[in-house]
């Protein structure tokens, strides 16, 4: 690939700006100050040129959840009404301070939503234009992280499996089953994730009955929950849980390495 036609990333971090390309490498710390703030004060380390920037945002930044659309939604209009509402509902936050996201090939089953702040999204826009690069996109850091690596998970139709991310004291982490999304939940953490990871599987196992504490078959022996795949969480799997092949690795935040 040449330098012409290679992606730079930039990256919203927890508390800085991260500008990586062929160009080398910038990074801006918020210090206290709004992304928008810091962003307008980030230089590349050379003009665009027309190339393609890819922008990945923290989840930290974001508030993500899982909508499962009511029957009788016919057009794109009352789709978005519908999930602005369930942001509204769950997580308090409504346009135009935010900008809502959801899976558009998940028509009929529960789909993946995402809102990132209008401001962010703004900046990151005139950023491109201000320093000449061409927007390919501005995507969530776990999102870009699921579409990475789903061609490596191969658990079996009917099974749960869940992606647990962490990085910079974030867990993130989406449960689905048989191709539909069956929740997602993301908080900070202190340690290395284990707790609130199994907290979060016992809190769906509650909810949708597919995942948490594990059930015992006619001979008394634990049936497993499901599969755990892992990007940068180390932690132990809870009980009755099993390793996926993806385990531990890092996030990865190569350039153009996202959805």
């Amino acid at each position: 690939m040449s330098r012409s036609t290679a992606e730079t990333l930039l990256r919203l971090e927890r508390e800085a700006w991260v500008l990586d390309g062929a160009d080398g490498r910038s990074r801006r710390v918020l210090d206290g100050g709004t992304p928008a703030a810091a962003l307008d004060a980030l230089q590349p380390p050379a003009a665009g040129r027309g190339r393609p920037l890819r922008v990945r945002i923290g989840d930290a930044w974001l508030r993500y959840l899982v909508v499962s659309w009511p029957p009788g939604l016919r057009t794109a209009g009352e789709r978005a009404a519908f999930l602005a509402h369930r942001f509204a509902e769950v997580h308090g936050v409504e346009a135009p301070e935010w900008v809502m996201q959801v899976d558009r090939d998940a028509h009929d089953l529960p789909a993946l939503g995402c809102a990132a702040p209008a401001a962010v999204v703004a900046a990151a826009q005139a950023f491109a234009d201000r320093h000449g690069y061409r927007l390919a996109g501005i995507e969530a850091d776990f999102v870009a992280t699921y579409n990475r690596l789903r061609s490596r998970f191969g658990e079996a139709d009917g099974v749960a499996a869940a992606l647990a991310v962490l990085q910079e004291g974030r867990l993130t982490v989406g449960l689905w089953r048989s191709g539909a999304w069956r929740g997602i939940r993301s908080q900070s953490v202190r340690d290395d994730g284990s707790g609130a990871l199994r907290l979060m599987l016992e809190a769906w196992g509650r909810e949708a009955g597919i995942a948490g504490a594990p059930g015992a078959n006619a001979g008394g022996h634990a049936e497993p929950g499901g599969v755990i795949h892992a990007a940068g969480y180390h932690g132990a799997v809870p009980a009755g849980w099993q390793r996926g092949e993806v385990t531990g690795r890092d996030v990865g935040h190569e350039p153009g390495g996202g959805a």
